[in-house]
C-alpha cells in the first residue's frame, strides 16, 4: 500500500479511538471522525503545499482512495453528530467531527488544485 494511505488510516484511527475511549462514543461518531481524518491525513501527508491553495476539482485518478474515504466520513459526519445530539450529550465530539470536515475539504481542495502534484 502507498505510504500516505497507510499514514491517513493511521492518523484517522487514533483520532477514532480517542474518540471511542475518551468520550465512550457512538460507532457512528467513531466512524465518522475516522474516515474524516484518514482522508485527511492522507492528503495531508501525499502533498506538500497542502493548505495554501483552494479550488476544488476532484479528477485526479491516482487520489481516489483518500477521496473516497474523506467522503465518506463527510456523509455520516451529519447523521452521526444528529444521534448523538439527540440523546442529550452535546460535548467536544462536536468539535472534534466538524474540524475534521472543515479539514478533509480544505486538503482535498488544496490538493486537487496542486498542478505540481506535490507527491512524495
Amino acid at each position: 500500500m502507498e505510504k500516505a494511505v497507510i499514514a491517513g488510516l493511521a492518523i484517522g484511527a487514533v483520532v477514532g479511538g480517542v474518540l471511542y475511549l475518551a468520550f465512550g462514543s457512538s460507532w457512528h461518531l467513531v466512524a465518522a471522525a475516522t474516515a474524516l481524518y484518514a482522508g485527511l491525513g492522507y492528503f495531508a501527508i501525499r502533498y506538500q503545499r497542502l493548505l495554501a491553495r483552494e479550488f476544488p476539482a476532484f479528477d485526479r485518478r491516482s487520489d481516489r482512495r483518500g477521496y473516497a474515504i474523506g467522503l465518506f466520513g463527510a456523509c455520516i459526519a451529519s447523521a452521526a453528530i444528529e444521534r448523538r445530539y439527540a440523546a442529550g450529550d452535546a460535548t467536544l465530539e462536536f468539535v472534534v467531527v466538524y474540524v475534521g470536515v472543515v479539514g478533509f475539504l480544505v486538503a482535498s481542495s488544496a490538493a486537487a488544485a496542486d498542478l505540481d502534484v506535490g507527491a512524495q
